[in-house]
């Protein structure tokens, strides 16, 4: 399966665009989604899986935006991710992509052995309220996705040094971005 973990530095900075952008642009992978969130939702805790390609909430965003299966993890502790995802992993056999959303979640967590794998961070609003759990995570992100007016030469350590892909406004992806995700995981076909 190939794995795609999408961080971001805080609430309204564009993962689920982005990852919906993504999952749109790449129709020859067969997605399944997991937006993994601290907070309980009204589904309650734990794995809940979303049927409805109509629904507001980000799970049903990425059904609309061609996800087999979508999941939420919602309102559990960080020892308890991981479980929840190979959990929900395990029912989408189907599925030959994954899509995780989450600041708390590396991808070597949910990458089995010789899967490719890429993880990338969407940087947006001010740095000064950036999500804590943006800047420990920071150092696994693979790319940078800079949105609603962040620009290079703003970023610190430990965002320097990593491939960088400007988003105009309204925007959620650019070529260069969808190549670069298809190259880290379909490498053979990019």
């Amino acid at each position: 399966m190939a794995v795609l973990v999408i961080a971001g530095s805080g609430r309204g900075a564009g993962k689920t665009a982005v990852g919906c952008a993504l999952i749109a642009a790449l129709p020859e992978l067969s997605w399944m989604a997991v937006k993994v969130s601290p907070h309980e939702h009204d589904t309650g805790r734990g794995l809940w899986e979303d049927l409805d390609f109509h629904s507001e909430k980000d799970t049903g965003r990425y059904l609309a935006a061609g996800t087999r299966r979508a999941f939420l993890i919602s309102g559990v502790e960080d020892s308890q991710v991981a479980e929840l995802l190979l959990e929900a992993r395990g029912r989408s056999s189907q599925c030959d992509a994954l899509l995780v959303e989450s600041n708390r979640v590396a991808a070597g967590v949910v990458v089995n052995l010789g899967e490719p794998a890429v993880s990338i961070a969407v940087l947006a609003g001010a740095e000064a309220e950036w999500k804590d759990s943006l800047w420990e995570s920071a150092g696994m992100a693979d790319a940078l996705v800079l949105a609603n007016g962040v620009s290079q030469e703003e970023l610190t350590s430990p965002f320097v040094q990593k491939p960088v892909f400007g988003l105009a406004a309204g925007q959620w992806s650019v070529p260069e971005l969808v190549r670069f995700v298809r190259a880290r995981l379909l490498p053979i076909k990019a």
